[in-house]
């Protein structure tokens, strides 16, 4: 298990969400046309979508991880490490950007604001801030609050589990049926706002991850080594979502995450050399992901929109960030922990 593709398929990920925030807010959202091709590949990776794929390998890592190691106090620590410490520098940049720009006034609002994104309410905006950018620093930040209360969750989801399994079939059926409200609910009403930037509708993502990882010798062999099929069985089952426009039935997502979850897992444990090879070790998702909105917002603000070139800017930007952000902020607040999945992952 410890030969895997996890840190390749996070960076894929952290690139989906990176390319449709940034195609969106360049050129859609500016009122830009985009050409063909773009759109073209748009339309294939949304049904490859990024934060989904976070969800499912938190399932899976995080419960590894508390597996190997249930002592709360350093189960809570290790998760800090993984998160704060990259997360306080980018609120710091986030801070001085807006300070930048005018849009920063010492109040309660503000501390108010600052208290959320430091805490685990990071999917807060103050309203001072609606109109620099696209009206949110960093909107992707909003997952960071759902990860987080995972990692909450994750020792008492287990304890259910030990305990009785049905309530965890029970969770699964609320949360996929969350999901499927939340797919078509009217997102200006505050309280469908508010539920879709909480764990219940991504719950089962969440739960098919750490099903994965409980029973990963039983799955082995339907996933290792088997990306290929899984990949046409899942082009094949899209083709005829899309052309049949049958995204909403409950049958068939339950069914698509099912073969959704398969492609990605399968993904992990083929080629199983490949991400060692092309990352060696690194795993630059983390600040890619949390700095692509803070690159994106600038660009907006300054108007630099509705070219292909401020697009390729932007990624390039966005990568070099994730690589300062790992080097010099994530890995050695890594190193600190004393049993690291990650030291494990990367022998």
């Amino acid at each position: 298990m410890q030969k895997n593709n996890f840190d390749l398929l996070r960076l894929l990920a952290a690139f989906q969400v990176l390319l449709a925030h940034s195609t969106y807010h360049l050129f859609a959202e500016q009122g830009y046309p985009l050409n063909t091709d773009i759109v073209i590949f748009q339309k294939i990776i949304h049904y490859m979508p990024g934060v989904p794929i976070f969800f499912l390998i938190s399932g899976f890592l995080i419960a590894m991880s508390y597996e190997k190691n249930s002592n709360l106090r350093e189960y809570a620590k290790n998760r800090i490490l993984r998160i704060y410490p990259a997360l306080y520098i980018n609120i710091f940049l986030g801070i001085c950007i807006l300070y930048w720009f005018g849009y920063v006034t010492v109040n309660s609002q503000f501390f108010i604001w600052l208290w959320a994104q430091m805490s685990i309410v990071q999917f807060y905006n103050a309203e001072m801030f609606r109109g620099f950018g696209v009206g949110v620093i960093n909107g992707s930040l909003w997952t960071i609050s759902i990860e987080l209360t995972f990692y909450i969750l994750l020792p008492i989801l287990v304890l259910f589990y030990k305990k009785s399994k049905s309530l965890i079939v029970v969770f699964f059926v609320i949360s996929l049926a969350v999901w499927l409200y939340d797919l078509t609910s009217v997102k200006e009403i505050f309280y469908n706002k508010f539920l879709h930037v909480t764990i219940i509708p991504y719950l089962f993502l969440f739960i098919i991850g750490m099903g994965f990882y409980k029973f990963y010798n039983a799955l082995a062999k339907y996933i290792q080594g088997t990306f290929l099929w899984w990949l046409l069985i899942y082009a094949v089952f899209a083709g005829i979502i899309e052309f049949f426009d049958i995204t909403s039935n409950s049958v068939v997502v339950l069914v698509q995450w099912g073969v959704f979850s398969f492609f990605i897992f399968s993904f992990a444990f083929s080629f199983q050399n490949l991400s060692k090879q092309l990352l060696r070790g690194n795993d630059y998702t983390y600040g890619v992901y949390i700095y692509h909105m803070l690159i994106i917002n600038i660009f907006v603000q300054l108007k630099l929109v509705g070219q292909m070139e401020y697009l390729g800017y932007v990624i390039l930007l966005s990568l070099a960030s994730g690589m300062i952000s790992w080097h010099f902020i994530e890995k050695p607040f890594l190193k600190l922990k004393k049993h690291s999945l990650f030291k494990e992952m990367h022998r």
